[in-house]
């Protein structure tokens, strides 16, 4: 059980992990910029009906940047997601096309998880440089502590003038409390990631079945 806890910092996909939060900031906002000024613009126009063929070719978009996700998520969690079938482009006709990816349940999920992606993409940003941030701060006391007794007007660990680590015990104590906190904070993050997969598999899927919560298996 010791192990399972310490051996996470040594794990690959840790580390995709971490990627793979780090990518859904700016991915969850570029996703929100796009699709609240493309439907917004689209409704807007609807009246001229130049708006109705920019509303369509946006779920077309959505949809696209659903199967990205799909493609993302499977890539760096290490996750199966079901295909996300569409046959919309078997039929014959623009109208039967269109109306075939409309009723077509992944489409409208893809864009109900894109818009999550925006509120997740900044709750994982805030956590992932949160806590690492901290982690290593607390690790590197000591070498902080070193430069702050070379440099004497560097001030450090300073509050209401008093200077709370007045020597290298005290630094070093801190440095272990980072590292147990650096711990503590992979694994908080690689279940944020696994709950990010949950959401991509319940969403990106569309399969009309239940979700598998399942690992691709790796090859040997």
């Amino acid at each position: 059980m010791t192990f399972n806890f310490f051996n996470v910092i040594i794990k690959e996909q840790t580390y995709l992990n971490l990627i793979y939060l780090l990518l859904a900031f700016p991915l969850g906002i570029f996703y929100f910029v796009f699709l609240t000024t493309g439907l917004s613009l689209g409704i807007g126009l609807a009246i001229t009906l130049i708006g109705i063929p920019l509303l369509a070719l946006m779920t077309v978009a959505w949809y696209g940047l659903g199967l990205f996700e799909r493609i993302v998520s499977m890539g760096l969690l290490d996750l199966k997601i079901d295909s996300m079938s569409n046959n919309a482009l078997r039929e014959k006709t623009i109208w039967k096309k269109l109306s075939k990816h409309l009723s077509n349940s992944a489409t409208w999920k893809s864009l109900g998880y894109l818009f999550i992606k925006f509120p997740l993409g900044i709750l994982s940003f805030v956590l992932l440089v949160t806590l690492l941030s901290v982690s290593l701060s607390l690790i590197a006391t000591p070498i902080v502590y070193y430069f702050s007794i070379i440099f004497p007007n560097f001030n450090f660990m300073v509050i209401n003038g008093i200077q709370i680590i007045n020597g290298y015990g005290s630094a070093f104590v801190f440095s272990i409390i980072g590292i147990l906190l650096l711990f503590i904070s992979l694994h908080i993050l690689n279940g944020l990631a696994y709950l990010s997969g949950l959401l991509a598999q319940g969403l990106l899927s569309g399969s009309g079945k239940k979700s598998r919560v399942v690992k691709k298996r790796k090859k040997k």
